[in-house]
């Protein structure tokens, strides 16, 4: 009996000792991937970040929380958060308060630098992805007061995020797997560009997207898992809309697939370290073909941007394709195209808040600037000063 009891008290002992040392496997960054979700809320979207949040706990219950960490920082307005979505002992997906703050700017780069330092040191692992979910307008600079780039926080005044800031932003994260932009008109050439040695890949759509955007029920069980792939990720965020089963079925509360407001999404997925090659087989074409300041005929070209008169984002390769480049030339640059887009598919109309619903006829899943002289005192010179592509796709020899 004695030799039994001895027998028991080892076995709780190793199991003790085994379970503390999972534990110090969890500090050490044993776990498989970390998620920061995070969700500059405090806009007209806010009460869809509430929505999400409800979306990511669905999504969760599918999750094997002790492999993959799913954490979420939420500012829809009031008492901004950083949390980790877990499972408590019945099973059930709880949040676990990491950091409470009090009110402040979330597209702030000094407040955005401290959420991810606390998240990714807080909880290591083997490899990391980045939602990045807010109000977006590509490339283009915050100083123009009818535009944004990445990120909007009205809270005592409206500050959004240019794109330097968001690389000064991701430079203290640890190199990413993945990116996803929750946000419109952010799969931009020039946005990618400049992204890219920051993540592997960048999962995005190239025109406005619905506000319910990402089924993170969906999404959240393709980013946590050992099948992970961004295109499977980008899979998961378009098959959600283009399932035409849903258009009868159950929805989330605040999707209408029935409505043009919701109805249509396009999402491309693009490889950052194949962004070089399309910039060299870019520059082979552009200075070629656009001389001296020549206007870009745009007639044919789908443009993404369904505003009456700004016109900013144009499909790439349909504007390669205007260019009239002979066929050899055309095909290596579309090579260099498909492997740095290894995934793109759209609805066949898509989501616009100017004309409810438009045709993605001749859409390729990237969009880039097309320069004309009426911008020479509002775009132009900025993107020229302020842009790695102007340089590096060769529009610097064409006079624009």
């Amino acid at each position: 009996m004695k030799k039994i009891k001895i027998l028991s008290l080892f076995v709780c002992l190793v199991a003790f000792l085994s379970a503390c040392n999972n534990d110090e496997d969890e500090k050490r960054g044993e776990q498989l991937r970390t998620v920061l979700v995070y969700i500059a809320g405090d806009n007209s979207l806010r009460s869809f970040a509430t929505e999400d949040m409800a979306e990511m706990t669905e999504g969760m219950r599918c999750v094997d929380d002790k492999s993959y960490n799913l954490l979420v920082y939420i500012d829809n307005g009031s008492s901004p958060k950083l949390v980790r979505l877990k499972k408590d002992k019945k099973g059930n997906v709880v949040q676990d308060v990491i950091a409470a703050y009090e009110g402040r700017n979330s597209v702030d780069a000094s407040n955005m630098k401290e959420v991810i330092n606390t998240a990714f040191s807080a909880y290591p692992a083997q490899s990391y992805g980045m939602v990045l979910w807010s109000h977006g307008e590509g490339w283009l600079e915050y100083e123009n007061p009818k535009t944004r780039w990445w990120g909007q926080d009205t809270g005592g005044k409206d500050y959004r995020m240019n794109i330097s800031d968001l690389r000064e932003v991701l430079s203290v994260a640890p190199h990413l797997d993945f990116i996803l932009f929750d946000a419109c008109f952010m799969q931009s050439v020039e946005v990618l560009y400049e992204l890219k040695e920051y993540a592997n890949y960048i999962i995005g759509s190239p025109t406005e997207i619905p506000a319910p955007g990402a089924p993170y029920q969906k999404v959240i069980p393709a980013m946590l898992s050992n099948t992970t792939t961004a295109v499977g990720i980008g899979k998961a965020y378009f098959e959600f809309y283009a399932d035409e089963n849903l258009y009868t079925g159950d929805l989330p509360r605040g999707w209408d697939l029935g409505d043009p407001w919701t109805a249509g999404v396009s999402v491309s997925v693009v490889n950052t370290s194949m962004l070089e090659q399309l910039a060299n087989s870019t520059y082979e074409i552009i200075p070629k073909y656009i001389k001296d300041r020549q206007p870009i005929a745009v007639s044919n070209i789908l443009c993404y941007d369904c505003r009456y008169s700004t016109k900013y984002y144009y499909d790439f390769d349909g504007l390669i394709r205007s260019l009239g480049s002979e066929s050899d030339e055309y095909a290596a640059w579309k090579s260099a195209y498909d492997a740095a887009v290894p995934y793109w598919k759209t609805t066949p109309n898509n989501y616009s808040s100017y004309v409810g619903s438009f045709s993605m006829s001749g859409a390729a899943g990237l969009s880039t600037y097309i320069f004309r002289a009426s911008n020479e005192n509002a775009v132009n010179p900025f993107y020229r000063q302020s842009l790695q592509w102007y340089s590096a796709a060769g529009w610097n020899e064409t006079g624009w």
